[in-house]
Parts: structure tokens; C-alpha cells; sequence
């Protein structure tokens, strides 16, 4: 309970929403008022929330904002890729062959 006997409002089922569909802007407007209302009345939420949202942005100053664009033309190019921040690695090229089974390798078991 804070002060003045109220009570906080939770953005937690706002959040859960969100993370179902992170590129729906209506459901990041709904946590985002859901952020607000509890911040105008939780001094000390209001405060990390305003401590989160410097650090949010400091990281957008020094990424960028996380929008890729290309513009590729003049012809065939073969293969082009456009991405950022990939994790786990990009494999180009035909696909790997799968290992000789044990038939075609000469090797069989006892």
C-alpha cells in the first residue's frame, strides 16, 4: 500500500500483452498510461522509472534505434543480407550435407 492508502496500480497483465505482440503500438500505449498512472502516485516507482528510461535512452543514443534499411538495385546482386544484432551467426551457402549413415560409411555395428 503507498501513501495515502492507496494502492499501486500494476502494469504487469499491460506488460504479459505486450510481450505477445512487441511491434503493437497499442498495446505499448496501454502499458505506457499503465506505467504513467502507477508513477503519479508511487514516488519511489516514478523514480526508477525515470532512472530506466535515461538508461533506455542512452543505449538508443549509442545503437541507433534499431531500424535497418537497404536499397539495393542495378541487378542481380546474389546473395544480400540485412540485419542487425544477430545472434547465434548467419550461415550462407548450400546446406550442410547430414553425416554418411553407418551403411554408407562402410561401418557397422556388432
Amino acid at each position: 500500500m503507498l501513501a495515502g492508502g492507496l494502492e499501486p496500480i500494476p502494469a504487469a497483465a499491460e506488460l504479459a500483452s505486450l510481450e505477445q505482440e512487441p511491434a503493437d503500438e497499442r498495446r505499448a500505449r496501454i502499458l505506457a498510461a499503465a506505467l504513467a498512472a502507477r508513477a503519479g502516485v508511487d514516488a519511489g516507482f516514478a523514480a526508477a522509472l525515470d532512472a530506466w528510461h535515461q538508461q533506455a535512452r542512452q543505449v538508443v543514443s549509442a545503437t541507433g534505434a534499431g531500424n535497418v534499411s537497404a536499397h539495393i538495385s542495378g541487378g542481380s546482386q546474389g546473395t544480400v543480407v540485412t540485419a542487425r544484432d544477430v545472434a547465434g551467426g548467419l550461415h550462407l551457402g548450400p546446406p550442410a550435407s547430414p553425416p554418411p549413415s553407418p551403411e554408407q560409411s562402410g561401418e557397422f555395428g556388432s
